[in-house]
């Protein structure tokens, strides 16, 4: 089975679990929304495929121009023309419009579970000029197409494109957001944009980089991750060497998010990010986390030439906080921008996404550019 790239897309990807059953994507009102503040619409990918998207207006925004915005679209479902919109006008004309490109996890689609919760929990800081720009990667949802791991970083460059040159803007006003499986689309999408060995003229830089239960790499993952907390994906194999080598050596999509982090740390010309975990979730162990936080401070120790002498993880238990039942908080200044890791006590695999720790890490990163 493993041989196959199909059959292991649908163990990974888990594409074809909706857990949107019944619903329409197109209504965003069934997930809480306020008529019209959510506009789906579609964004074309550099190989053909169609992604099906949302854009949602921050809760102020709304209220300021309810009556026009009730006005303008008597009927529902997806915007063909969305740039002619009076809800894409008021992200484009907005000098002070931020925006949050949102990758999300693995199965279900942009509207399962806690993501709704989580885009509104994203804007809670700023409810007049954070937007949330959300989408559904090909294969998922109503978008085209089938995952992989090259489709998915195409589809997250498809969006920032759009987010950067139709809605114009610019990347300093752009915070990249991702939980599970989009916290390495996410590191995916700005090591290709930041590293650009082919292109160095068009390095990107975004505000921030915001990751949630994330994960080491897909090998290190299938050796913890349990679905919904409970049942083992891999770890009764990654137990036998064997097995687990061979399962690992054919696998089509490894998601080396610890490399493309570390390589990201290495060629940003400024960075702020921030990883959060939930010392409660069940299906990516916080560990997980950590390894990737100790990463991005051993590229920036070496490229600022620190003494690696003294234990690295004393010198991270000794920036550590301690914030009670609210977990800790370990910041790691460089020259370039801050490193954080948020450890919280409770918020298990996506709770933590409508957490205001979420909220607030994006805020931080787009006062990080201004500071």
């Amino acid at each position: 089975m493993v041989a196959v790239p199909s059959l292991q897309a649908h163990a990974i990807y888990l594409h074809k679990v909706t857990l949107t059953w019944f619903k329409d994507l197109n209504v965003p009102e069934q997930f809480g929304f306020a008529h019209h503040q959510v506009t789906p619409f579609h964004i074309q990918t550099s190989d053909g495929e169609r992604l099906h998207a949302w854009h949602i207006l921050p809760l102020g925004v709304y209220l300021a121009n309810e009556a026009a915005l009730l006005a303008q679209r008597p009927g529902a479902g997806v915007v063909d023309q969305f740039e002619k919109t009076l809800n894409f006008r008021l992200l484009r004309e907005n000098p002070n419009a931020r925006l949050v490109l949102y990758c999300h996890g693995t199965s279900g689609t942009m509207a399962s579970g806690w993501r709704p919760d989580s885009y509104r929990a994203l804007y809670a800081a700023d409810p007049v000029n954070t937007h949330v720009l959300t989408f559904d990667y090909r294969g998922y949802g109503l978008s085209s197409g089938h995952p992989s791991e090259p489709g998915l970083i195409t589809d997250a460059l498809a969006v920032a494109d759009w987010a950067m040159h139709t809605a114009g803007i610019p990347p300093e006003r752009i915070v990249i957001f991702g939980q599970s499986l989009g916290s390495a689309v996410a590191i995916g999408l700005v090591h290709e944009l930041t590293h650009a060995r082919h292109k160095p003229h068009e390095k990107v830089h975004f505000a921030g980089l915001v990751i949630t239960a994330s994960f080491s790499d897909v090998a290190r993952l299938t050796a913890t991750y349990r679905i919904g907390g409970f049942i083992p994906v891999l770890s009764p194999v990654a137990k036998i060497d064997f097995l687990f080598n061979f399962f690992t050596s054919r696998l089509h999509s490894t998601w080396n998010n610890i490399q493309r982090l570390g390589e990201f740390m290495r060629h940003a010309e400024r960075h702020h990010v921030t990883l959060l975990h939930a010392e409660d979730d069940t299906d990516i162990p916080a560990a997980h986390s950590m390894r990737l936080f100790r990463e991005a401070i051993r590229v920036v120790n070496e490229q600022e030439g620190f003494n690696n002498t003294i234990s690295l993880d004393n010198r991270i238990q000794a920036r550590t906080e301690t914030r009670g039942q609210g977990g800790t908080v370990t910041v790691w200044p460089t020259r370039k921008g801050d490193i954080r890791f948020e450890l919280l006590k409770f918020g298990v695999h996506d709770k933590i996404m409508s957490f205001p720790a979420t909220g607030a890490a994006v805020e931080r990163a787009f006062r990080s550019v201004t500071l």
